[in-house]
């Protein structure tokens, strides 16, 4: 009787260890069976007249080639070309640039920004084929030489 006893309680224990073991899965309280992506952030329209802002650095103003590069808050460079009809806010108390190898062709307001490397600017841009400039703000002037490495931290 002790065996029988003993075997019965074996094979009792066994059977529900296999019943706890079953692939049955982990699934929280509203979980369905399929996967269900969430829903993309509404985009709104792209169209030649809308403007863009983007805030950053100003690394390099290059006149003959009209473009103006900004490092952003993410470390990333973006390059927007200028044209005659971009303009420049935020200059009016600080020195003009008088520099004579300036391309003739190249605006005179942009041509402004020249020395002004490292400054924080604001760039409203639109796109076309190519991100222009319409727009470039100066929120903290900086007039120094060397900002090579005024970004980055070592």
């Amino acid at each position: 009787m002790k065996t029988f006893t003993v075997f019965f309680l074996t094979c009792f224990l066994s059977g529900f260890m296999s019943i706890a073991c079953q692939d049955r899965g982990v699934h929280a309280g509203n979980d369905d069976e399929s996967y269900k992506p969430a829903p993309a952030p509404p985009i709104k329209p792209q169209n030649a007249d809308s403007d863009d802002e983007i805030k950053g650095e100003l690394l390099r103003v290059d006149p003959r080639g009209k473009t103006i590069a900004v490092r952003v808050e993410n470390g990333m460079v973006q390059t927007f070309k200028f044209n005659d009809d971009t303009s420049v806010a935020g200059l009016e108390d600080q020195p003009q640039s008088n520099l004579p190898k300036r391309d003739k062709n190249s605006n005179s307001e942009v041509g402004n920004l020249l020395g002004k490397e490292g400054s924080e600017v604001a760039i409203q841009w639109k796109v076309s084929d190519e991100k222009i400039a319409t727009n470039v703000a100066v929120t903290q002037v900086n007039t120094a030489r060397n900002t090579r490495h005024s970004g980055r931290k070592h």
